[in-house]
């Protein structure tokens, strides 16, 4: 992969919230558990798509990237002003455990984004979780979601993946694969996960992200995902001064035939219990 000097970047926050991310709320969570007892797995249109791109092609110009776990929106207000921050600072949005209706949904597609949701499954509320992509630019091919090969060890309750694509100028496609995989407890399923994916996802030979919530709590588990993307050609972008601790370190960025401009942790956000990560990319020459 061709890359450029990744800059460090200063983060303005206070020192307790670059130490530690938000938590969960309690009350919050037991809620939603109680929503999955009884679910639907098998959704007849698992694509829902929303909003309008102001682009139908992304130029010569940056990417502005963020890739963020929003705890089901559970943040309320102060959630759907920061999702309105990200936006307006970015241009290609990967969201994990968007929980919404096609109401809801509506809502989070910002003016000029696009909206594809990708299900993992439906609650008896009707309302749908799974993995969620918004982008300036409109998707070209059908998007298409992935169930994981494993689901939730206790609930479960399936994972997914989401791949679209985008026309990128000189005739060429942009690949985004938002991922949000399963809370697996060992490295051998971690891996056949990951290749159940790949031998399913349309991801072709030109640029390409592969990013989102890996759920890798260990570094030997994220050694284990990092060897097997790096089939792919995929590389892993690492965050100068990453104020994560080494448990939280869940989220992560692959890329191939992408140059990393920067990246960072924004430690400005609460409304969830998973940081966002942006990151500035550009299109790798044609060599």
């Amino acid at each position: 992969m061709s890359r450029k000097k990744i800059p460090k970047i200063k983060i303005r926050a206070k020192a307790t919230a670059v130490r530690h991310k938000p938590k969960r709320v309690y009350a919050d969570v037991l809620r939603s558990l109680s929503k999955v007892l009884k679910i639907n797995r098998d959704v007849s249109s698992p694509i829902w798509l929303s909003g309008k791109a102001e682009r139908e092609e992304w130029g010569d110009w940056p990417i502005r990237l963020t890739i963020w776990n929003i705890f089901k929106g559970s943040g309320g207000e102060h959630f759907y002003n920061d999702l309105r921050l990200l936006c307006f600072q970015s241009d290609l949005i990967m969201l994990q455990e968007a929980l919404l209706s096609h109401r809801s949904m509506d809502e989070l597609s910002m003016e000029g984004f696009q909206g594809v949701h990708g299900c993992s499954y439906e609650r008896a509320d009707k309302l749908r979780d799974g993995v969620m992509t918004l982008a300036r630019m409109a998707p070209g091919l059908d998007p298409k979601r992935v169930l994981c090969k494993y689901p939730e060890p206790v609930l479960k309750t399936p994972k997914a993946a989401l791949v679209t694509q985008y026309a990128i100028g000189g005739g060429q496609t942009l690949t985004v694969v938002n991922l949000h995989a399963t809370l697996i407890r060992t490295i051998k399923r971690a891996q056949e996960e990951l290749e159940h994916l790949i031998e399913r996802l349309p991801i072709g030979d030109g640029p390409l992200i592969f990013a989102g919530d890996f759920n890798t709590f260990t570094p030997r588990y994220f050694r284990a995902v990092a060897m097997t993307l790096k089939k792919l050609g995929l590389e892993y972008v690492p965050i100068p001064n990453d104020p994560r601790r080494a448990v939280d370190h869940l989220d992560q960025l692959f890329v191939r035939g992408l140059i990393i401009e920067a990246i960072e942790v924004d430690t400005r956000i609460h409304s969830s219990d998973h940081f966002p990560i942006r990151a500035t990319l550009r299109i790798a020459p044609k060599v």
